[in-house]
Parts: structure tokens; sequence; C-alpha cells
């Protein structure tokens, strides 16, 4: 067995060797791009014959000006200037960073060749034990010779690093536990696609981080991939490993390329990633246009959008300055950590050519933006030398620093005001308040002529400069040429250490909006008396040690108080944050619980509206129960050991984990990929020196219970002795939504378990976020004052088993008075649901309504039953008729199979109004008559046109004979019914003149007793009286006795009014009119 490991060991190494080799031509055959700015890519196209070297010309004799230091701001007065070497070595390109914990430990990395240039060693590794006073180290690149552009950083544990790009065109990582004695050589970038230029490196030092220990790389494309974006590195194991990220920048879409890319952190964890913004790029080069920027909040691992905070500038790559150098405006960046009045602010300085936004003019000067807000919104530039406008003074190559102890920032550039022409001089400027104001200084020992150093290519003499802080001592280094040669010097000085106002306190008045400031001062010499700012505006002085200050508006503001000396000197600055108002959310609908019975194959989504109520702006985010346990998984790890079979690599979805190394167990929870129920995902395993009997398996936690069940081990699948094991991922239907634990194990032989120890093989954890039955978007925003945010809450049956699920949303948010919401959640996921659906679920009687079975699941062929309560409909339709008389339910059934589901609808009724206009009846055309639906309704519609609820009808323009009327009444809920009323319009003329008048009522009119009598010779048959509506009031015939031509009438309670009388006689038939009444 042993002699199979040792062997593929062999094979192993001459596959690395090969590719290698491809990895080096890759970067050496780059075609000709002038915007790289990489001296190792220039400088093998120079050996190539492809571009010119720097001639070989001697500088201009430097000038001595003094050592002495003129600034307020420093407490150092002579800072003479050291040189890093004493070997005749050309030293280029300055990073310098200070041990966290030994502020007179510092680390520096240059690029370095011999001189005159034979032998290119890349970045080195230089150190200082001493402050400076004196250097030690090694010339030749840190660990290997490389490319150049190099950084570096020292941990919390002593270990020093140096980042360069190396020899393949990837991004090298050199480490050192020893001081510098040896080093340990890393790549933080795989695959041969990859080639960097300008890349940067930084540390997150910060104890209160939670990133902290955290190494960030960052570079732009030149190679094969991404071209012209910034990609990114992130180690959390010093260095060890590294996890790559090729494109951070694609958002800000670049007309050319985005480069320079500068790394920080804050005190938070927070990562800045800031770079210039190139729109165009002409055979001459172009300057540069804006600054871009992309945020990181999880220690790298994704990023936001990248945006460019601020547009409309000029650099001075193509302008360049009036000196015999390449120059560049790539922005650096700081971040306050000092945990003082500034803490968390970000501050980038670039050079401009005139002011930015006009871009025009013949100097260049040096900005600097801030934001107090993680990046989203920033101050006006604020100019950094203090000389005049319009001068003609070049002020460029600007590198800036932030103290973490006391918050002072401060800043090394070149400087041409007191020389002009070719020369410059090196120097620094201190902003001991938040960078709003500076102090300048020569820091420079001579004012110098810069040159190309020979032997290299495209007028390089280096591309930045470097300083560092911490408690008060400053570290600026830069390249120049006093020597004949380039060279990298150091001048280091002491920040004033004035004494400042401390623990200042602060008290908002709600109602009024006043603010009460007090703070502790220890009085010292020259003292005149304190400055209190309000985001950044002077607002007040005092000579006591509080101050009230009156607000305006509602808002968040930030105070810093400093202590104002004689002779205009300012201390350091002291604040607090305070707020006056509150955000306050109110969740709408008020959701005790949501429950949903939604069908398998289906999802629906519920929205919740979150209301800002109060006077801030709210800051929400939402996450589900299961996210909110910490899991403890149980103990794993494998047998290690040199020789021994071990995990290389793991790639699944966004999870491409090279080179991982050898280790009994690893966590790299802190990779994480997305998968979705419903969709596969192929996994593959590499491993080194693998055996016969291997295995590997993987084990996913879908219901986040913090245990690896036995239905949640995928075996992946491999042939004897490959290096290559394959698998399915398939998260099930059920899957919880959220984060959860991916357990990946290789071990020889036995039965594969997620716990416990093994003699051979390893195990290694890695994070997937799972997006199961419930998702929630957005999970986070912001919302301003009296504004609303929408969320939207996503059940999704599709794929899920049939069952019941549950769990919780919290809504968490900034609103510390109604802390946190919680609202339960539960799915009733089915195979089958049918919906009850009416066309209307209240109508009036005598309606037909259309009813609807809508079916929702997974089924073959269905079976529909309705019928009713109270009983009498029955139909086996999907979409059936009803004729609605009453209110009534109406019950659907289907079946398909073995599954049913049942659902009900009911439909309610409105009554019909009631109208009687009376029977049909005759008069004579001479009459009339009034027809009466009845008032209180609506609407009325008659036949006649009419819109009143009575009418009066007579012959006029009807004539003698029939005539129908109709009347159309509604009432309120919109209900109609129909009355109708035949009319006979009789000719009563023709009944003689005698007859007539033989026949008489009286009196008439009358209180309803009366007497109709006729002549002898005319005997009653009938008598009838009815009223204006027809309606028959009085009817006489039976019994009369013959020969009656006399009959009293008696009514009692009549209503007053028309009624007419009827009167049938042996002659014929008469009517007449009377008037009963009182």
């Amino acid at each position: 067995m042993k002699s199979a490991k040792i062997l593929f060991i062999f094979i192993f190494i001459g596959i690395l060797g090969e590719i290698t080799n491809r990895a080096n031509n890759n970067f050496l055959n780059l075609n000709t791009n002038h915007w790289i700015d990489n001296q190792g890519y220039w400088t093998k196209l120079a050996s190539k014959g492809m571009v010119p070297y720097n001639p070989d010309l001697s500088p201009k004799q430097a000038v001595y000006t003094g050592t002495y230091l003129k600034a307020q701001t420093v407490s150092t007065l002579n800072s003479p200037d050291i040189p890093v070497s004493g070997d005749n070595t050309t030293q280029s390109e300055n990073s310098v960073f200070i041990d966290p914990y030994d502020e007179t430990i510092l680390v520096n990395s240059n690029n370095s060749t011999t001189n005159p240039v034979d032998t290119v060693f890349g970045a080195n590794s230089l150190h200082s034990l001493n402050s400076g006073d004196s250097w030690g180290g090694q010339l030749e690149g840190a660990g290997e010779n490389n490319y150049g552009d190099p950084s570096t950083v020292i941990n919390r544990n002593g270990r020093w690093f140096v980042n360069y790009i190396n020899s393949s065109g990837g991004m090298g990582v050199s480490f050192s536990d020893d001081e510098g004695e040896t080093w340990t050589v890393k790549s933080a970038t795989s695959g041969t696609m990859i080639d960097c230029d300008k890349s940067h490196m930084w540390i997150d030092n910060n104890p209160d981080s939670p990133h902290e220990g955290n190494i960030y790389i960052s570079w732009t494309n030149v190679g094969n991939l991404d071209v012209g974006d910034i990609g990114v590195s992130y180690s959390t194991d010093e260095g060890e490993t590294w996890v790559m990220n090729t494109n951070i920048s694609e958002d800000i879409n670049a007309g050319s390329h985005n480069q320079g890319v500068n790394i920080s952190t804050g005190p938070d964890g927070t990562v800045y990633a800031v770079w210039s913004v190139y729109d165009s790029w002409q055979s001459g080069g172009s300057d540069e246009s804006a600054i871009g920027m992309a945020i990181s909040i999880d220690g790298g691992q994704t990023w936001s959008s990248s945006n460019r905070i601020i547009s409309n500038i000029r650099g001075i790559r193509s302008t360049k300055t009036s000196k015999n150098m390449r120059v560049n405006s790539f922005p650096v960046a700081t971040v306050d950590n000092s945990m003082g009045a500034d803490n968390g602010s970000i501050y980038v300085t670039w050079a401009n050519v005139g002011v930015p936004g006009q871009n025009i003019g013949n100097d260049i000067n040096i900005y600097v933006i801030k934001s107090n807000d993680k990046g989203t919104s920033w101050t006006n530039p604020i100019k950094v030398n203090q000389d005049y406008l319009g001068v003609g003074n070049e002020h460029f190559m600007p590198w800036l620093t932030c103290d973490p102890s006391n918050g002072i920032l401060s800043m090394v550039y070149y400087d041409d005001r007191n020389v002009g022409g070719t020369e410059c001089e090196v120097f620094c400027a201190n902003s001991i308040d938040g960078g709003y104001s500076w102090e300048e200084f020569k820091v420079s020992d001579v004012s110098f002529t810069p040159s190309p150093i020979p032997g290299l290519a495209q007028d390089y003499m280096g591309d930045y400069l470097g300083i560092q802080a911490k408690n008060g001592i400053v570290y600026p280094m830069w390249t120049d040429n006093r020597n004949g040669y380039a060279m990298t010097w150091c001048s280091p000085y002491e920040t004033n250490p004035l004494n400042k106002p401390t623990n200042v306190t602060a008290e908002v008045d709600f109602e009024s909006g006043l603010v009460n400031l007090s703070w502790e001062y220890e009085y010292s010499g020259g003292f005149m008396y304190f400055k209190i700012y309000r985001d950044g505006d002077s607002v007040s002085t005092t000579i006591d040690t509080t101050a009230i200050d009156q607000l305006q508006e509602y808002g968040n503001f930030k105070y810093r108080i400093t202590a104002y000396y004689e002779n205009n000197i300012e201390s350091g600055a002291s604040g607090i944050n305070v707020s006056w108002g509150a955000p306050s959310i109110y969740i709408n609908p008020d959701y005790d619980t949501i429950n949903e019975r939604i069908a398998i194959g289906t999802s629906k989504d519920v929205p919740i509206q979150i209301i800002n109520t109060g006077q801030l702006t709210l800051n929400y985010y939402i996450t589900l129960d299961s996210e909110t346990k910490v899991k403890s998984y149980c103990m794993a790890s494998g047998g290690g050991g040199s020789g021994n079979e071990y995990i290389r690599s793991v790639q699944v979805g966004d999870i491409n984990n090279m080179n991982t190394g050898s280790d009994n167990y690893t966590n790299y929870s802190y990779l994480s990929t997305l998968m979705e129920v419903g969709s596969s995902y192929e996994i593959m395993v590499t491993i080194d020196n693998p055996y016969d009997l291997d295995k590997c398996a993987v084990w996913i936690d879908w219901n986040i219970n913090g245990v690896f069940d036995g239905n949640e081990i995928i075996e992946l699948t491999g042939t004897t002795l490959s290096p290559y094991y394959h698998g399915i991922i398939s998260p099930p239907p059920g899957a919880i939504t959220g984060t959860t634990i991916m357990r990946i194990r290789l071990q020889y032989s036995g039965e594969l378990s997620p716990c416990g120890e093994t003699l051979f093989g390893e195990v290694e954890d890695y994070s997937l976020n799972v997006n199961g039955w419930l998702d929630i978007f957005p999970i986070m925003d912001t919302i301003s004052s009296m504004d609303t945010g929408n969320v939207t809450v996503r059940l999704n049956a599709i794929n899920l088993p049939e069952g019941d699920y549950f769990t919780n949303i919290i809504i968490n948010s900034n609103d510390n008075e109604s802390g946190v919401f919680i609202i339960p959640v539960n799915l009733d996921a089915d195979k089958l649901i049918v919906t009850a659906i009416a066309q209307q679920e209240k109508v009036c009687v005598a309606s037909v309504v259309g009813l609807q079975a809508n079916v929702s699941g997974i089924f073959d062929s269905l079976t529909y039953s309705w019928t009713s309560i109270p009983e009498g409909f029955t139909s086996n339709l999907p979409r059936p008729f009803v004729f609605v008389t009453r209110p009534t339910w109406y019950i659907i059934s289907i079946k398909d199979g073995e599954n049913t589901d049942i659902d009900s609808v009911f439909i309610d009724t409105f009554q019909l109004p009631t109208v009687n206009i009376g029977p049909d009846t005759s008069l004579c055309a001479s009459e009339s008559i009034i027809l009466d639906a009845g008032a209180g309704e609506e609407a009325y519609l008659w036949s006649t046109g009419d819109t009143t609820y009575s009418i009066i009808v007579d012959s006029t323009g009807i004539g003698i004979g029939k005539q129908s009327f109709q009347v159309d009444v509604t009432n309120v809920n919109g209900c109609s019914i129909t009355d109708l009323i035949t009319l006979e319009f009789l000719e009563c003329t023709h009944i003689p003149e005698a007859f007539s008048n033989n026949i008489s009522i009286y009196p008439n009119p009358s209180n309803g007793t009366f007497i109709i009598s006729t002549s002898n010779k005319i005997v009653i048959l009938e008598v009838e009286i009815t009223d204006s509506k027809g309606n028959s009031i009085f009817y006489h015939r039976d019994n009369l006795p013959n020969n009656t031509n006399e009959i009293p009438v008696y009514l009692n309670n009549i209503s007053p009014g028309y009624y007419s009388v009827i009167i049938t006689t042996n002659k014929g038939t008469d009517i007449s009119k009377i008037i009963l009444g009182n």
C-alpha cells in the first residue's frame, strides 16, 4: 500500500510541473496590453524586444533641504531619512505594515532588482525591529522571486505576510513565523486562467471584528477570465488556504476596465474595496474617470453590487505630470478603527486634475472623500494640499492611513510646490479632525528629479508609496533617486499628543430636540476653548465641559468635541452619536398565524407590509426560527498524516475549494452555495493519495435539527484508486429553508458514519443555503419615515410530500421599543384541493348563478358531485348553473381514485320588491285612473316612460278599447319585479239622455252613506264601486228584490278620494264618479 502512495506522489508532482509551466507560458504570452502596470509583464515584453527598456540616464543631483519637520500636529522636530538597504539595489513601490502589538516592529516590501538591472527579484521582505532606525531582511523575493506589486501585513499572532504577483501571473502569498528568516509560499488564486495586475492585501486586525484575522487580497484580471474586472481572495486560516472570487466589479460597467484596487476593513468586519474606473482607453492611455467600490459584510464570502462612489473626476494617468515617470490616480482607502469620534468612517484619496467635477487647470491636487454610513453617502471632495489653486503645482500618488489608537489620519505623497519643473519632494499631511482639515509638511530631506529605473520598462519608477501609523508613530515610505538610483526611504515621526476631551455623553430631549453634551478634560498649557462639531460642521465653542445644542429636525447626528490651543492648534476629537426620534415598526396585516392549505405542485404568495410609523429610518431583517438556533454537530475527524489519503478539493455549486490541504478535520462552513428544492447539483470531491478501499460520502442536515439522520447520506461514486468522487445532490421536498451543514467524509474501508474518528481519511464541513418550502423576499430592507416596505412570503408545495409544515417568521428591526415580531407559519400540503366558486355569492331571488369547481394538485381524472343544503340541487358537472330561490349552501365533492376533497360555497339572497297595481278594469273614456306601484323603492319604470311610483291614466292618446300598462320596480339591492294591468276604456255617451238622467247618486260628495236610485222604468241589476287603483270596495247583486230602483250604500272607514260607481240596469251599464270622505 505504501509503495502505491509513493508512486502516486511522483505522478502528481509531474502533473503539477506541467500545470505550472502552462501557467507561466500563459502569463508571458499575453498580447501587449498598455493598461497593464505590472513591471514583470513589461520587463518580459522588453526582453522579447516588443517594448524598449528604460534608458540608462543619470538623474539630476538631489538637493539637500533639511531634516526639520515644521508641523503643529507633529511632535518630532528632526527626522532624517533612513534607507531600507545599504546594498546596491533598486527599490520601488513601497508597502509597510506595523506589528499589531508593537509599533517599533514593521515589515516593508518593495519591488527589488539588482543595480544595474540584470535580475528582477520582485517583492522582497525587509523589516525593522527598532522603529525604522535600522533595517534587515532579504532583497530577493519573499520566499520566491516574483513579478512584484508588493503589499505586506502582520497578523495578531506575529505572522508576517508578503503578497505579490507570482511567476505564474497569479497571486502569490509568502508568510514567515520567524521574523523573515524562512518563508512559506502559497497561492491565493487557482487555475491557469487567472492573471493579475495591481494587487493589494489587507488584514482585519480589529479584535472586536467578527472576522478578525481574515486576510484579503484583490487584483485586476488581465488574463483570460473576467478581463478588466476586480478579483478577490480571502483566507480565514492565516494564509494557509484561500477562497477566490474572480469578479466583484461587473456592476460598474466600466467602458474600458477597473484597476488599482485597494482593500480596507472597518471595526465591524465590513470589507471595503475601492478602485479606479477607466471608461475609455486611448492609444496613449486615459485618465481615471470614477472610483468604484464593493462591500462585503460576511468576511469576503459575498460582495454587494459594485457602484461608483464618485464620478466625473479626472485622474492623471494620461495627463501625466511634469516629472519623468509614469503616474496614476489609483485610490487609497483607510477606515477608522480607533473607537473614537469617527470610528467606522471611511476615507478615500486620489489625485485630480484641478477641482473634481471641473477637471481642468494646470495643477494636480489631492482630495479626500469621507463616508460615515459604510459607503452609502459621501462628503464633497476635501482638498488636502493647502496651496492655492491654479498656480500649477503638482501633488500626486498619495497613500493614506488612520492610526487605530487615536483616529489621526496621515498621508504621504510627491509634491513640487517648492521646486517645480522636473523635480519634486515628499510631503506628509495629518488630519486630527476626521479629514475635514489638513496640515502639510515636507518630510523628505532632499528634493530630487524622478527618472525611470534603467533596465526596466515603460517609464517605471514605481506606482505607489506607503505609510502606516500606530500609537502615534507614523512611518511614511517612498522611492527617490537621490543616490543616483531608485531606493526606498523612511522618515518616522510622532503625531502631537495634545490633550483632548474624553468620555463624551449626550442626552436628547425628545419633545424639544435639545441636546445636552458633557465631557471630561485634563487641562494643559495653551488651552483656549472647546470646539463642538455636529456632522462635521462647527456649531459652537465653550470653555466649559458642557454644552447645549438645538437640533432642527429628526435624524441621526455625530458630535465631535476638540480642544483648541494657542497658535491655532486643535486636538484630536472625541465624539458620540445621538438620535432625535426613532423608527417604529408596524406589521400589516397583524398576523397571529399564517395558515395556508395549498395543493402539491403549486405555490402561493402571502403579502406582508412593514410600515415605518416613526421619525427615523427603519432597518429590518427577517429570519426563520431554524436559522436562529446554533446547531452543534457531532465531532468527526480522519487520520490525516503524511502519505495518507485526504480531500484535496470540493466543487459543488458556488463552492470551489481547491488545494484544501490535509487535516483531520477542517471547518469550511464559511463557504456556502445555494440549493433549491426541485433542482439537482453535481458534486465532485478530489482526493490525493487514494487507496483501493477508500470511500467518500456526503451528509446534509436537510431538516436543520443538528443531527445527520440516516436518510441524509449521499454516498459518492468513484473507481478504485481514482482521485475523483462524484455524486448528485437533490434537496428533498420538505427541506427546511435556511442555512444548514454539509459534511464530507473520506475514509478507508469500514461503515460510513458522519460522526466519530477514523484511522485514515479526512472530514470537511461546508454550508448550504437551502430554498425549501418557504421563501421570503426581501429578507432585509431600509424603510424611510412614514413609508411602507412590501414583503412576500412564498409557500412552495412544488414536489413537496403531502403533510403539514411549520416554522416561525422572525422580523427583527432597529425599533428597540417594539422588539421582535414572530409570525407562526403553518402549511398544509395536499394532493388534491377543490375550491367551490360562485359567480355571485348574494343574488336576487329567482336568479341563475354559475358555479365552478376549481381543482389544483396532481391528478389523472376527476369525478364531480354537487349537492345543496337545503336539498334540491344535484349535478355532476364541474361548472353547473343553479336557479336560486332562497339562501343555499352548494357542496362540491371531487374524487380521483383514493384522493378526495370537498368544499362549499354559500349563496345568499335578496328579497324582491312587492308591487300590485290592481286587477284589470274598465272605465269610461271620459274618466281617468291612478295606477300606484307603492312608494319606498329605489327605482320605477312605467311602460309610459314615467319613473314615479304612481301615474294617472286616461284615454288620451289611446281612445276606446283595451290598453296594457306595465311597471318595473327595483329595490336598493338591485332586485326588480314587474306588474301589468289592462284597462278597457268604454264609450259611455251612447246611453240616452233620459236613461242617464234617470239614475242619481246622492248625496255626492258623501261621507260613505249614500243612495243610488232610478226611475220606475229602470231596474238595478248590479252595483260595484272601485277605488282609483281598480280595487273593488263594494259589490251588490245577490238577493236584489224585483224591480229594485233604489239601493242604499253604507261604507265605513273609507279613504277619502275619487271612486267609480258601476251600475248595471235592465237598460245597460253606466259609470258615475263619487267623492267619498269625511
